[in-house]
């Protein structure tokens, strides 16, 4: 699948699930099926990362928090809350790490010497190379 497919399903236009995705207009729930298959196999190969892992605790933190209010009704659970809105807010602006994706292609095409084109570039050939990228930095 392209990058630029990838990133379009992600924004919820799951018609780029398609190999065609320019050949039927109308989005069917077929294309929502593809596209969770798709995640599962890119979740079964990647795994989650550790953002969207510190996202989820955050989020389950939160629904705690929601529901001890509603139990015990007491103001400073609200104040809990918000904090923990706020840190999930923080973790969703770009990613958490401050860098979009076209912006990471910038940074991998000067790493690699050529362009990434995101029309051609396969979503396994940009997590590979953003995995190399992240081992080679490290030191």
């Amino acid at each position: 699948m392209p990058l630029e497919n990838w990133i379009k399903c992600n924004a919820g236009d799951f018609r780029y699930s398609r190999k065609n995705p320019k050949l039927q207009r109308k989005k069917s729930e077929t294309d929502a099926e593809n596209w969770v298959r798709l995640y599962d196999e890119y979740i079964e190969k990647y795994d989650l990362s550790p953002l969207y892992k510190k996202m989820l605790k955050a989020m389950q933190k939160k629904a705690l928090l929601e529901l001890e209010y509603v139990d015990t009704w007491e103001r400073f659970k609200l104040t809990q809350i918000e904090i923990e809105a706020e840190r999930l807010k923080n973790m969703l602006v770009n990613n958490g790490d401050g860098m979009t994706i076209d912006e990471s292609l910038i940074h991998l095409s000067k790493w690699l010497g050529y362009r990434l084109n995101i029309k051609e570039t396969t979503v396994v050939e940009y997590f590979t190379i953003l995995k190399q990228y992240g081992k080679n930095n490290k030191g």
